[in-house]
């Protein structure tokens, strides 16, 4: 019987390991906050390709930015509306743009590559938004989502999503 156990134990720990190493560098996330040492190509590749679209909207190089996206991309915005095209996402950021009272800041950081295939994969980070509209002050912190595929070896962004992080208070004991 002590045998068995042990023949268990040793082929559940066995499942586990081949499983972990179906991810692609046998790692589930990589890259916490640079690509200094990461395994995997890929997700150097999309870490450079993150970087470039946030510089080319910080430099108001949106051509440039908009070349990120698929045509057929999507995003659901912070106030939860979805939309479906990158003319769409373009017209709505057009229109969102002359709400403002001047041009928007965002900010973004510990960017996380997760690799699902070796041509799909999450990127999940931190941002903020600097954002004035009527006179008030509107944005903060966001939990930022994106999934993004490899077209022809380059990296384009398919979908994207912002989370407006909403602190709880403490539960009191």
């Amino acid at each position: 019987m002590n045998h068995l156990l042990k023949f268990i134990f040793f082929f559940a720990f066995l499942i586990v390991s081949l499983q972990s190493n179906a991810q692609p560098g046998g790692l589930i996330w990589t890259g916490s906050k640079t690509t200094k040492g990461l395994v995997n190509s890929n997700a150097t590749a999309i870490h450079k390709m993150w970087k470039d679209t946030w510089d080319a909207y910080q430099a108001g190089d949106t051509k440039k930015m908009w070349a990120a996206y698929t045509n057929d991309a999507a995003e659901i915005s912070p106030d939860g509306n979805i939309t479906y095209g990158k003319k769409a996402l373009k017209a709505s950021w057009e229109a969102f743009m002359k709400m403002t009272d001047k041009a928007p800041s965002f900010t973004y950081g510990d960017p996380q590559v997760r690799m699902l295939t070796n041509d799909i994969a999450l990127i999940v980070w931190d941002s903020s938004a600097d954002i004035q509209m009527g006179g008030q002050q509107l944005g903060g912190k966001t939990k930022g989502m994106a999934v993004v595929r490899k077209i022809k070896g380059q990296w384009f962004i398919e979908f994207d999503s912002l989370t407006p992080v909403i602190p709880i208070p403490e539960v009191q004991k």
